[in-house]
């Protein structure tokens, strides 16, 4: 209530709003006035006479206690994201966002990840659990969860959220496919043995074995110490070492690289090829040749003297030189053949050899070192007159076929 005094000296003219008018006490009623609200009476009066006019006003009210109660709601939503490809054993990152949509906070929030068949935990559950707590109006929380593909195939990843005054509400991650990835890579050769100094050819095959595309795909072949590297067709090549830089290798595709390799020196030597991709993967094969050094026989017979007559005796000299530089002579065996006119004088026979008839047997050598030489001898004498050609044969475990020597003897 607003009350206001017409003054000594003035009359009333008007109000506004207009009020009760009480032989010049003026009232009105305004009624109630929320918090920071404000009206404005305007009064209007004329003057009767000189001097001062004083107007007094006075307003009273009864205080207004008010009280807010906002009526809302709590509205969860939940999402969740994934790779569309993921690869068998290695780890696949899912990201799921709760978030609270409604105007009042969400209480006792509780996130709830089903993880499907072909995808695994860290600990083996089927359930994820996250408790969130409370979500203000508006608020968001991302949970992260990382699991292991297992197998092959296209997992659907579901995941729930629920609150005790926000209802329940799930989602579905996009399909992520569960792809193998492999790599093998096979060396072979048909050169498994060869001379020193001649090349041996390796053939390597590189194969994706999965079903996704590799990529830095990377082919190194490595010789042996004792070995060197005559070709390698489209690769770069430095010291004992020839790469081939493949790139990408998609699903089930294979190349084919060939690299020959020589050796100055005998012996069976290995050459290990590796394949390594950006994906970690890697694998390698190894396959060995077997270089087989070359020896040089060479077989000298001389009778001392020559001629003779019947009766008399003349000395054989048998020599068997390697004339090789990198290997062995194995298994050396010397047999001598007589002739009608040539007898052998008995225990003249050099070394172990033994005679029977007109044959000569020596003890097979087991090795002649290169430049070594095995000397034999025996006596033999004149028993008819004539050409005698005795026959040296040498065998050894790289000559089979005999060599075969003759020295001739002049018998009168």
């Amino acid at each position: 209530m607003v009350y206001d005094m017409v003054p000594a000296g003035a009359s009333l003219v008007s109000s506004s709003p207009e009020g009760n008018n009480d032989g010049g006490k003026l009232a009105w009623a305004v009624g109630n006035l929320n918090k920071g609200e404000s009206k404005t009476i305007q009064v209007t009066l004329k003057a009767e006479k000189e001097g001062q006019l004083v107007g007094c006003a006075t307003a009273t009210a009864m205080p207004r206690v008010c009280t807010t109660t906002i009526v809302g709601k709590a509205q969860l939503a939940v999402s969740k994201t994934g790779p569309a490809n993921a690869l068998i054993g290695q780890p696949v990152a899912y990201n799921i966002v709760v978030q609270n949509t409604g105007n009042t906070p969400a209480h006792n929030v509780v996130v709830v990840d089903t993880v499907p068949d072909g995808l695994a935990s860290a600990g083996g559950e089927k359930e994820l659990t996250f408790n969130v707590g409370d979500l203000a109006a508006g608020a968001s929380k991302t949970i992260p969860v990382t699991l292991t593909a297992q197998k092959r195939g296209k997992v659907v990843n579901k995941v729930v959220a629920e609150s005790s005054n926000g209802g329940k509400v799930s989602a579905e991650a996009a399909s992520t496919s569960i792809v193998s990835a492999g790599v093998k890579i096979a060396k072979t050769t048909k050169d498994k043995e060869t001379f020193i100094n001649r090349v041996a050819t390796y053939e390597i095959v590189v194969s994706n074995t999965g079903d996704t595309d590799l990529t830095g795909v990377m082919v190194t072949d490595t010789a042996a110490p004792e070995t060197v590297i005559a070709t390698a067709d489209e690769a770069s090549v430095t010291g004992k070492t020839a790469t081939w830089n493949v790139g990408t290798l998609r699903g089930g595709e294979k190349k084919t690289f060939t690299i020959k390799i020589k050796s100055p020196a005998p012996g069976e030597f290995c050459d290990t090829a590796t394949v390594t991709t950006a994906q970690g993967l890697t694998d390698s094969a190894k396959v060995c040749t077997f270089w087989k050094g070359v020896t040089g026989v060479l077989v000298e017979v001389q009778d001392d003297p020559d001629p003779i007559q019947v009766g008399e005796t003349s000395k054989y000299t048998v020599k068997v030189t390697n004339q090789g530089t990198s290997v062995d002579i194995a298994q050396l065996a010397i047999v001598i053949t007589l002739p009608a006119e040539l007898d052998v004088v008995a225990s003249t026979v050099s070394d172990g050899g033994r005679a029977d008839g007109k044959t000569i047997t020596w003890p097979v050598v087991p090795s002649v070192a290169p430049k070594a030489a095995v000397v034999r001898s025996f006596i033999a004498k004149g028993v008819k007159a004539g050409d005698g050609r005795t026959k040296i044969a040498v065998t050894t475990q790289m000559r089979k076929e005999p060599i075969e020597q003759f020295e001739s003897t002049t018998v009168y």
